[in-house]
């Protein structure tokens, strides 16, 4: 006896990137590194408005009280995307002055991604952000 199984009445999503970087952090650099993050929160919105030119969902950034000098950085983003290195806004080039002074030329790596679980409710919101890139 056969079985009819429904197709999916939704398109995949575009292939998004979870990633985790990992860079090391300068030596001496924890005023620099306080200012960048508070810099961030201060203008907390305007960062989050420019994730959408760079096809960024989420981005958050982490440190390990056991690792002073590491910053761990995750990313989930689409393709297609423009490089923060592209932008002309201000809040973009203060962003990348902050990375160039804290972070050591050179240490950055990208750890490999294993698996990642989304509930419906994430992928359903992705998938209606794809549709509005378009």
């Amino acid at each position: 006896m056969a079985v009819a199984i429904a197709a999916p009445t939704h398109k995949p999503l575009r292939p998004v990137e979870v990633t985790l970087h990992r860079f090391d952090r300068a030596g001496g650099s924890e005023r620099q590194f306080a200012d960048w993050i508070a810099f961030l929160h201060a203008r907390h919105r305007e960062a989050v408005q420019t994730l959408a030119r760079e096809r960024t969902y989420f981005e958050a950034m982490f440190t390990a009280p056991d690792e002073p000098r590491r910053l761990y950085w995750i990313t989930v983003q689409g393709v297609g995307g423009s490089p923060v290195e592209r932008s002309t806004l201000d809040l973009d080039r203060r962003h990348m002055a902050f990375m160039k002074a804290v972070l050591v030329k050179g240490s950055h790596r990208q750890l490999v991604t294993q698996n990642v679980l989304a509930p419906d409710f994430i992928v359903k919101a992705v998938r209606n952000e794809q549709r509005q890139e378009r």
